[in-house]
């Protein structure tokens, strides 16, 4: 067998490394900075369309409201989400009310303040209010969902109807069946 012939090892050569140079300045490309002395507000850009801007609730007529977990204050009147609401048409009759019949004086504002908290059971009530809530008292037509809670109490006999008012018929009824307010004292 024939003796194959390699090529001659090439030998490697190793640099050596250069001399350590001292690095070269870089140039100054940024802007000079100017003394800054005061800055100045400007004005935001008025909005694009009033779709986006938010609301002042103090400057927002009243408008109907859906009021969550109302608490009764009294028959005909509730606090809720600081809102203070008496039912428009009705007499609100106060916890502190004695009623007399047949010669006998029972709690019956305790009653009828009792009888308006079982007949919310904390469900919402829609009511036109104003946009924040203030320190007074506002009188207000209230619904929950489709029920009148003032044509309630005065069918029951929980609250007066306001004279001239929508609901001076149910009042006389609520009389002659001498329900509520018109009863005779509990235990009778």
């Amino acid at each position: 067998m024939p003796e194959t012939e390699f090529p001659p090892e090439e030998t490697q050569q190793i640099e050596e490394p250069a001399a350590p140079t001292t690095p070269q300045p870089v140039p100054d490309v940024t802007a000079p900075q100017a003394p800054i002395t005061e800055f100045e507000r400007i004005a935001p850009r008025e909005p694009l369309s009033s779709l986006g801007a938010p609301e002042d609730p103090a400057t927002r007529p009243p408008r109907e409201t859906l009021l969550h977990r109302p608490v009764v204050i009294a028959a005909g009147a509730f606090e809720a989400q600081g809102h203070r609401v008496a039912l428009e048409g009705i007499e609100v009759v106060s916890p502190q009310e004695a009623c007399e019949r047949s010669g006998r004086s029972w709690p019956c504002g305790v009653y009828a303040r009792t009888a308006f908290r079982n007949y919310l059971r904390g469900r919402s009530i829609s009511c036109t209010v104003p946009g924040m809530p203030g320190e007074e008292t506002v009188v207000s037509r209230c619904m929950i969902g489709n029920a009148d809670p003032a044509s309630w109490l005065v069918s029951q006999g929980w609250a007066r109807a306001v004279a001239g008012g929508p609901y001076e018929e149910q009042q006389r009824e609520a009389l002659d069946a001498r329900r509520g307010i018109h009863a005779a004292p509990a235990g009778n």
